[in-house]
């Protein structure tokens, strides 16, 4: 009888990595409207999914490089984060979203890469492939709020329902899962030029991802079920 291959380290490493990603992030969507008070309850909101999108890039990561330049987009992320949380100070604001930004975006790299790069449909192919729509708002809703601090009134809420309301985190990201979905509840418009174009991007990548991602699920579905009818 032939001795059983070793798992490779990067299989054992990698097993289940998408599945605790995809919660976390449902589960920071659940209780970050109980979460918005300024300092601790904010900054454990921003720590809690910052320690979460590190840990899926670590858990797709082949090289030890890209991990750690995760970490380091991390870190300064965190630090910022957590001063604006208990000093707001506007010097800083754009700096953090900037951080914030550059950190989610190679964490969709990453992920969206793992995703792609899958040879067989399994549970946690699909948990990935669900993370990587998810995030896909979260930067977006990253983006408006940095366009919303450089051009004040870059998106516009229903004065008569939220009279002299300054949109802030929670609203950019409600904006961005309703325009990303194509649902369009219509409180939420942008305004100027670069809101818009920027609205069109997500909305157009909502659309290509979930067609790209069944087209290539269903090839590899193809591919793989003789596999297990043999």
């Amino acid at each position: 009888m032939a001795a059983a291959q070793p798992i490779p380290h990067f299989a054992r490493k990698t097993r289940s990595k998408f599945s605790y990603l995809f919660f976390a992030q449902v589960l920071l969507l659940a209780i970050f409207p109980f979460l918005e008070k300024p300092g601790l309850p904010v900054l454990m909101l921003r720590l809690f999914g910052a320690a979460a999108f590190f840990a899926g890039v670590y858990a797709v990561s082949e090289r030890r490089l890209q991990w750690i330049t995760a970490l380091m987009l991390a870190v300064p992320a965190g630090v910022l984060n957590a001063l604006s949380a208990f000093r707001p100070d506007s010097e800083i604001t754009v700096p953090t979203q900037i951080t914030t930004i550059l950190f989610l975006a190679y964490t969709l790299i990453m992920l969206l890469r793992a995703v792609l790069r899958a040879q067989t449909v399994t549970l946690d192919t699909i948990y990935g492939a669900l993370s990587v729509y998810l995030l896909i708002a979260f930067v977006f809703g990253a983006a408006y709020l940095l366009l919303e601090t450089l051009h004040p009134g870059a998106l516009a809420m229903n004065s008569i329902r939220n009279p002299n309301h300054q949109i802030d985190w929670s609203d950019c990201m409600f904006y961005s899962f309703v325009t990303l979905t194509s649902l369009g509840y219509g409180d939420m418009v942008p305004v100027i030029s670069q809101s818009r174009s920027l609205s069109i991007l997500e909305a157009v990548s909502g659309i290509m991802y979930v067609a790209i991602l069944i087209a290539r699920l269903v090839a590899l579905y193809s591919t793989t079920k003789p596999r297990y009818q043999s």
